[in-house]
């Protein structure tokens, strides 16, 4: 696209407009921006501002803007590939009573509703399953990366060592 000295541009990866007050090259321009600051930018980087038209949401879905009323849409897959489940495998947001179970009961209960999650994750449109088993002794992570291994599952310890990401 050609640029002459006074187009007024908008930038594609910023929140910002300006005006062309240089031609360095065919490929190189300089654009005062306007807060006031001259900056040399490549052509590539710059859409030009027809007359008439005043948003950014004139040129197209593939113009990357930061204006926070401007939403870009996701594709489908992009949608798609989001549908995250999260399930906390502590006890005291599985039970109330929890204080009167010994451990073996404990980490049934917990055991159990893994169990369920990963059956509802695949039999549903859910890609990604955060199982979250907390740091302690690592009774709980090794059993539920049994139960994982037994469906097959590809699964990954996140960082901290307290969740596993299980994806379908």
């Amino acid at each position: 696209m050609l640029f002459v000295v006074g187009d007024k541009i908008l930038f594609k990866k910023e929140n910002m407009q300006g005006e062309i007050i240089r031609i360095n090259s065919p490929y190189k321009v300089t654009v005062l921006s306007i807060d006031g600051f001259e900056i040399h930018v490549s052509v590539k980087d710059l859409v030009k501002i027809e007359k008439g038209t005043d948003k950014a949401t004139s040129y197209g879905q593939n113009l990357y803007s930061k204006d926070s009323n401007f939403k870009i849409q996701k594709s489908q897959k992009q949608q798609r590939s989001q549908r995250t489940l999260k399930v906390d495998l502590h006890i005291e947001l599985l039970r109330s009573n929890y204080q009167y179970l010994d451990n073996f009961e404990i980490v049934q209960i917990q055991l159990n509703e893994c169990h369920n999650k990963i059956e509802k994750c695949l039999n549903s449109k859910i890609t990604k399953l955060e199982i979250i088993h907390g740091i302690g002794e690592g009774i709980l992570k090794n059993e539920v990366h049994a139960i994982l291994r037994n469906y097959n599952l590809r699964f990954y310890l996140t960082i901290d060592g307290g969740a596993t990401e299980v994806y379908f």
